[in-house]
């Protein structure tokens, strides 16, 4: 003899199974999402290279420096990310961009010991770097941990405006110097993991470290006239290479639709 469910049973059980389903939802990061994200840009490179000319690179170091120590080179950075995350049980994979702003800027100078007849009181030697918008383009791959934790790497290509000085002046006579600058968009790489954590379905906390290298910019610091009337100084300019390279300790929000 056949058993039948009773009505009330099945009622239960659908509902059951309706209630479930957005309890099962939520424990997902697919989706597309954007979030906001602030943080402090920290481990950065600080040696600038004197890479040239080939007359200030004969100087002793005790009179040029072979480099300089760049100072001032922390600051806090925010911006915004927008992204796509797919799943395949508890992996996670997507593509992530983001665009961050904010001062970074370092400087640095060294003023050297004094050079017979040319320059009693030595020469100060200076450059700086200011690396203005970034921005990045990043796959990420993660796993879940429970229903609500998220844990990722990510890589990709990164890019910012950079400025770089470079100057040189001979103490007392500040008339006769060098000088130079150089803005461009640098192109490099970046690399990082983080850690999400659910606050609701669609809300969720973030924190992250990113790696990013854009490689060293080249700026030549060429002499002015009082310079080049002195035919000792023929040939004596002062090339500076200044690095980009540092990481970022982010945190923000994120929202998924």
């Amino acid at each position: 003899m056949s058993l039948k469910m009773p009505p009330i049973s099945l009622s239960a059980a659908a509902a059951v199974a309706f209630l479930a389903t957005p309890a099962l939802a939520e424990t997902k990061f697919d989706g597309p999402y954007v979030g906001a994200v602030t943080g402090l840009q920290i481990h950065n490179s600080r040696n600038a290279i004197t890479e040239g000319t080939p007359g200030f690179l004969g100087l002793p170091d005790t009179i040029a420096p072979e480099s300089l120590r760049l100072n001032n080179n922390d600051g806090w950075r925010g911006g915004v990310v927008a992204g796509w995350n797919g799943s395949s049980g508890s992996l996670v994979y997507g593509l992530e961009a983001d665009v961050t702003f904010g001062p970074n800027r370092a400087t640095g100078s060294f003023s050297g010991a004094p050079i017979p007849n040319l320059a009693p009181n030595g020469l100060t030697t200076s450059a700086s770097r200011r690396i203005g918008t970034a921005g990045s383009l990043r796959a990420r791959l993660g796993t879940t941990v429970g229903e609500d934790v998220l844990l990722y790497a990510t890589g990709g290509v990164a890019l910012a405006d950079v400025r770089s000085s470079a100057n040189v002046v001979v103490n007392g006579a500040p008339g006769v110097a060098w000088s130079g600058e150089r803005s461009q968009t640098r192109w490099g790489w970046t690399i990082g993991a983080g850690t999400e954590f659910k606050l609701t379905s669609a809300i969720a906390l973030r924190a992250e470290y990113l790696y990013t290298d854009l490689g060293r910019q080249s700026v030549l610091a060429a002499g002015n006239t009082a310079v080049r009337g002195v035919s000792a100084l023929n040939g004596v300019d002062y090339q500076a290479g200044l690095p980009t390279a540092g990481g970022a300790a982010r945190i923000g929000i994120i929202a998924r639709f």
